[in-house]
């Protein structure tokens, strides 16, 4: 939903639920919340903020039978209360449910904030201008932190657009895009549906008239709609839609059937670009502060230098070993405090401070010219962000700065488990990665699998799977043995020495370092490599 669609929903939504009361709250899935409301009658508020959504509902979601943390916080705060106002800002994709409670003598305030921006979206409850908690997790609005509000988009009003604008704004191309990035509320599929109206109705040297006409029928359907949707393609209007779609009787109905049959039954996952370019900024602003701080520490680069002249000045003064010496400076007559490595001698000490002074100075062009890089980079990657949220293509330059996929692991691929796998003559055989992961081996295997080890060195711990078979064959242990040699520090020796042991016989002495084990019974098997 775009601004002027989620305006006409909350039309509908403020004269069914306006006034009501609360009656619970609950969370189908992790970014879906539905409102049951009592106003005369009962009716649902479907709230989504990751599928920019909010309208009156019907869908019988299912209610999970353990709430998550947030919403028993929402049920303990907002039960019973009164929702007194339903704000759009502006025609931004913000709504405030404004909601009052009575606690006793007392009546409590509450906000209800839904920033419904797509993929980054969330669900804020406040209490005056404090957060008490939110959906997801948000760096710029930690609670008890005042809340900060998402950043107004500087766009025209659409009930402000003159036909001189709009003729400015449909000589560019694409004329879509000029239109989404200029009207405040206007989403892709709506400026699409502005040009395909204009198109229909008057010849292209009207066009601009026409757009404007239409544009102007749009705002006034967001009070008295005309609500189609369209099944095939999962989506509702609050205005006409060409057919296959079909009139319906109110916009949250049609909201309601595009809903069920985009989402309902949708795996619940994050948008993989989106992922990548927030991956892409926090990675960035990381190496940012590091550089800044590298750069005011360069600063110090002048004090080192002076700070070795008087080393060098006094050397002769300076007794050997010393860890701390005051010195006068002769040019302005002031005491310096100055720490030394006492292993060096005041000379030594003095070249060190000069070689520390001489790299900040050779560094801090590089790093000034890799700070303005790195500024410019999440400049693109924040307009990135802002064009993907509003349904645009991302631009090639900002895809660049993307991490790069990991490939993939074809199937039956062990890398990454937490043990190396290796199938022998029917038999499982499980090679530890470290001291740690030996421990892990050890506990999950059974009493009569067979562990192996190499004699005397650090190595691996190896174990064969018996699989309630009575015997394992030589093949097999002389296999694993000289796995267990591989991966151990005896790997470059040409015969090396195993220990072999039913696990049963095999113990780890209590606050024992991890890997460290006691064989109480067992063999030994020498193998070549």
């Amino acid at each position: 939903m775009d601004g002027l669609a989620i305006a006409a929903a909350l039309h509908e939504l403020r004269a069914a639920a306006g006034g009501g009361i609360i009656r619970t709250v609950y969370q189908p899935t992790s970014s879906t919340f539905v409102l049951h409301i009592h106003a005369g009658s009962s009716c649902r508020i479907l709230v989504d903020p990751r599928k920019a959504t909010v309208h009156l509902s019907e869908l019988d979601l299912p209610n999970p039978p353990e709430p998550s943390p947030f919403v028993m916080f929402l049920r303990r705060h907002l039960r019973g209360a009164k929702i007194i106002a339903v704000r759009q800002r502006g025609w931004d994709r913000v709504v405030t449910f404004s909601i009052e409670r009575r606690e006793g003598r007392i009546m409590r305030s509450y906000e209800l904030v839904a920033e419904l921006v797509g993929v980054r979206g969330n669900l804020f409850l406040t209490e005056g201008a404090k957060i008490l908690r939110s959906a997801h997790p948000d760096r710029d609005n930690r609670p008890t932190a005042a809340y900060v509000p998402v950043r107004p988009q500087d766009k025209v009003d659409p009930r402000d657009l003159t036909v001189e604008t709009l003729a400015e704004l449909l000589a560019v191309e694409p004329a879509t895009r000029a239109l989404i990035r200029t009207i405040d509320g206007l989403g892709q599929l709506t400026a699409e549906d502005l040009l395909r109206i204009a198109d229909s109705v008057l010849s292209r040297d009207d066009k601009a008239v026409a757009v404007h006409a239409a544009l102007q029928t749009m705002l006034e359907c967001i009070e008295t709609p005309s609500p189609y949707v369209d099944h095939s393609e999962g989506r509702a209007a609050f205005y006409p839609l060409p057919p296959p779609a079909e009139p319906i009787a109110a916009f949250w109905r049609g909201l309601d059937a595009a809903f069920e049959t985009t989402h309902v039954g949708a795996e619940d996952s994050r948008d993989s670009l989106q992922r990548a370019l927030d991956l892409a900024i926090v990675r960035r602003k990381r190496t940012l502060a590091k550089l800044q701080g590298w750069l005011d520490h360069a600063k110090e680069a002048g004090c080192l230098q002076s700070t070795a002249d008087l080393l060098m000045i006094h050397h002769t003064e300076i007794r050997p070993s010393a860890a701390h010496v005051d010195l006068r400076d002769p040019m302005t007559g002031e005491t310096h405090s100055i720490d030394l490595l006492p292993h060096l001698t005041a000379i030594q000490n003095a070249q060190r401070l000069y070689t520390r002074a001489r790299r900040l100075r050779r560094g801090r062009p590089l790093v000034a010219a890799r700070i303005g890089q790195l500024e410019k980079q999440i400049q693109l990657l924040d307009h990135a962000t802002r064009t993907h949220s509003e349904g645009l293509p991302v631009d090639d330059d900002a895809r660049a700065l993307l991490p790069k996929e990991q490939s993939k692991k074809p199937p039956g691929s062990t890398a990454g488990n937490r043990n190396r796998t290796v199938v022998f003559g029917g038999f499982t055989i499980l090679i530890g990665k470290s001291a740690r992961d030996n421990d892990r081996l050890l506990r999950s295997a059974s009493p009569h699998d067979l562990w192996l080890h190499a004699k005397d060195v650090a190595g691996s711990h190896v174990i064969i799977r018996r699989g309630g078979r009575q015997s394992i064959p030589n093949e097999v242990v002389t296999h694993a043995a000289r796995l267990a040699a591989k991966h151990s520090k005896a790997s470059t020796e040409r015969r090396v020495e195993i220990l072999l042991a039913d696990v049963k016989h095999v113990r780890k002495p209590r606050g024992a370092a991890p890997g460290l084990v006691n064989v109480m019974q067992g063999d030994t098997l020498t193998v070549d490599l």
